[in-house]
């Protein structure tokens, strides 16, 4: 299932509300007011962490009552689970969005990488979730798993194309993307700008995944 019927399902699942429901006598529409929620998990998010993040403190947030905070979703875990894949979603959208202007897999492969690590870092959600304090073994496991293999698959789908793997070669190929990504978020000193980490990657991993290096990116936008 991709991330973004996921998406769709939680929110279908936490909302159990009409339409008719009041904000202070004034009710927005249910999907401004389940958005309006998402935002104010968010910006906890950022302030407090994610185990900081209640229910009271998305009320207090969103200038409503608990109540009104239930009338949306389940509680706690379903706001906060639907607000990791909603950034997670729009995350990725960004990375397809920006790697769309290249033809090589392997420029592909290293926007995506540079790209996504600096909206992982824009992102107050996202930033929280990849904390090197919140990665242990479990987590590790998960995202080189199939779990992560097939985010990734949606994710570089246009690359995988274009480099013409075989299924298998590309599951070797995202296990290895993928660990090269989580190293980045575990340990990330030395500090590289995004040139220095784009010369990096060309140098360290593009011909590890066996793809021929470019002495230049074959988009105009990054010379």
């Amino acid at each position: 299932m991709s991330i973004g019927r996921e998406v769709a399902g939680i929110r279908q699942a936490a909302r159990g509300v009409s339409g008719r429901r009041a904000w202070a006598g004034h009710p927005p529409h249910v999907d401004a007011a389940r958005q309006r929620l998402l935002e104010a998990v968010a910006r906890c998010i950022e302030r407090q962490g994610i185990a900081g993040t209640t229910v009271a403190a998305i009320a207090v947030e969103a200038g409503v009552s608990r109540q009104t905070v239930y009338r949306y979703f389940e509680g706690r875990d379903a706001l906060v689970l639907c607000a990791i894949l909603t950034a997670a979603e729009a995350h990725r959208a960004k990375v397809r969005d920006h790697i769309r202007a290249f033809a090589d897999p392997a420029d592909m492969i290293v926007e995506a990488l540079v790209t996504g690590l600096a909206e992982l870092r824009s992102d107050p959600v996202l930033r929280a979730l990849s904390d090197p304090a919140q990665i242990d073994a479990a987590v590790v496991t998960r995202i080189t798993g199939r779990v992560g293999i097939d985010w990734a698959r949606e994710t570089l789908a246009p690359a995988i194309t274009a480099a013409g793997w075989s299924e298998a070669d590309a599951d070797a190929a995202l296990e290895l993307i993928l660990r090269m990504f989580l190293s980045l978020i575990i340990s990330p000193a030395p500090v590289r700008s995004p040139d220095e980490l784009r010369t990096f990657l060309y140098r360290h991993l593009v011909p590890g995944l066996g793809l021929a290096v470019r002495e230049e990116p074959s988009a105009e936008g990054n010379a």
